[in-house]
């Protein structure tokens, strides 16, 4: 059992705490410093031991990831449960750096407690990557979309779940459901326990979730956008005294002032 899950910076700064059973202080954290920092050789081990506190820890993006407990729990569990822990947070976050969990230590905070307390909650998550290329001329070339729908159940037993999807969705170039505007996707692929009597009629994906974790479906739309994408990039070259060209590139992205981007890239070619 994990009594406390906590992020520290490779100087030490403490980022992310968080105590669940009250076995140990705070000051678990700064001893836990203390020994990684003190050991000699390049590599400490991923697990220590001070007093009846047991350490599990791992290094992402530069930072300690570490997990404290005091019962006999299998070290290679946390492990896993911190990297799984770490590749839930780069989805959310876009990037493990010190930068990254500062500015969404909210939602780290939050992730924790789904993940770790265990409450009769589900949670249906979409995610969705846009990857785009814009000529110097400013006018996009080529859009594609990759999401997902997720599930996350923390329930001991769980019947049947349904989830509705838009009737106007449709797959490929197949007819136009409804009489709203079309949510088109070129490609479109389901767990193997989802159920899909009712999905063509009714859009309706029905399953038995288990605990954890599951990916319900995933999709991908190519070139044919239902929007303009909230991107758009300026360039300019200008040649200095020595002779030499410089290229000034600037990415802009409109977009309402209650949403926001949690990961953005450039590829130049």
């Amino acid at each position: 059992m994990i009594s406390q899950v906590f992020i520290l910076s490779s100087k030490g700064d403490h980022l992310i705490y968080k105590d669940f059973r009250g076995e140990a202080g705070c000051d678990a954290v700064n001893k836990f410093y203390e020994m990684v920092t003190t050991l000699t050789g390049d590599q400490p081990p991923v697990v220590m031991k001070h007093k009846e506190l047991h350490y599990v820890h791992i290094r992402q993006g530069g930072l300690y990831w570490v997990a404290t407990t005091k019962a006999d729990s299998s070290p290679f569990t946390i492990i896993e449960f911190l990297n799984r822990l770490t590749a839930l947070i780069k989805d959310y976050c876009g990037c493990l750096s010190e930068k990254s969990v500062r500015m969404n230590f909210a939602l780290i905070y939050e992730v924790l407690d789904e993940v770790v307390v265990s409450k009769n909650e589900i949670f249906v998550d979409v995610i969705e990557r846009i990857s785009v290329v814009i000529g110097a001329n400013g006018v996009l070339m080529k859009a594609d979309i990759e999401g997902e729908i997720r599930v996350k159940c923390y329930m001991p037993s769980c019947s049947e779940m349904r989830i509705g999807l838009n009737e106007e969705f449709s797959i490929g170039k197949s007819q136009l459901r409804g009489y709203g505007a079309a949510v088109r996707v070129d490609e479109c692929s389901f767990h193997q326990a989802v159920r899909l009597d009712e999905f063509d009629t009714y859009r309706i994906l029905k399953l038995c979730p288990s605990q954890g974790e599951q990916t319900v479906m995933q999709y991908q739309l190519c070139d044919d956008l239902p929007t303009a994408p909230p991107f758009r990039l300026f360039s300019s070259i200008e040649r200095d005294t020595g002779g030499r060209l410089l290229i000034y590139l600037k990415l802009r992205c409109d977009l309402p002032p209650k949403r926001s981007v949690l990961h953005c890239s450039m590829l130049i070619c």
